[in-house]
């Protein structure tokens, strides 16, 4: 196995502990707008998509009108309320925020996220975790969202500017916690941990390894 010279980590459900969180305001949104969804479907159809394209999805689902202006509106009802609500009940766990730190003092670490970047970089202030990252790449910054690598590409590629020794992406370590990031990360030719959740089946693509979560005490064993 290749030795890890870079991590990539994904954000909602991996650093931020916010899926139950998603699902509930994603539903909230929607009934407001006359649209119904249960968890199941959240997890089946819509966990681990961008932002926009769960959106997308879950209006043509439901064979509604899908026009910019209604899309735009929800988007920014669920954005509000989220972060809100991060505000209130901090989302990254004291034992993630020790492996982020852990993993950040061996090897540089990057984020490639579905979310917006207004979100997740507001996540990051509250946890005080922004500074450890060398590259926080978000669905705002890609024109195609998870299964694609575009995310992974283009956080590798900003790891690798300036660097002497650009770190290959076979040398590259993710950590995800749903079946389109995992394979994101496979189409970007990177190795991948899926954190257990029922966003991860291993359906589009199997983990290398699965963990039910990320703790400091893991770090050795995970890079290697």
């Amino acid at each position: 196995m290749s030795r890890t010279r870079a991590v990539i980590f994904d954000f909602n459900g991996t650093i931020s502990d916010d899926e139950p969180i998603l699902d509930r305001l994603f539903r909230e949104v929607f009934a407001a707008d006359g649209i119904v969804f249960d968890s199941a479907y959240y997890y089946d159809r819509l966990a681990g998509l961008s932002d926009p394209e769960i959106v997308e999805r879950a209006l043509a689902d439901h064979g509604a009108t899908a026009d910019p202006q209604r899309a735009a509106r929800l988007l920014r009802a669920k954005v509000d309320r989220y972060k809100a609500l991060v505000a209130q009940e901090p989302t990254v766990h004291p034992e993630v925020a020790a492996f982020v730190h852990a993993v950040a003092d061996r090897v540089p670490i990057a984020i490639a996220s579905g979310a917006l970047h207004e979100e997740v970089d507001h996540v990051l202030a509250i946890a005080g975790l922004r500074d450890r990252f060398e590259a926080v790449v978000c669905i705002d910054d890609v024109p195609h969202g998870k299964p694609a690598p575009d995310g992974y590409l283009l956080a590798l590629e900003r790891l690798n500017a300036g660097r002497q020794e650009p770190v290959a992406a076979a040398d590259v370590l993710v950590f995800e916690d749903a079946d389109v990031g995992v394979a994101a990360a496979h189409a970007a030719g990177m190795r991948c941990v899926a954190i257990a959740n029922p966003a991860y089946h291993g359906e589009r693509a199997a983990a290398e390894a699965v963990v039910d979560a990320l703790r400091p005490d893991h770090v050795d064993a995970l890079l290697g």
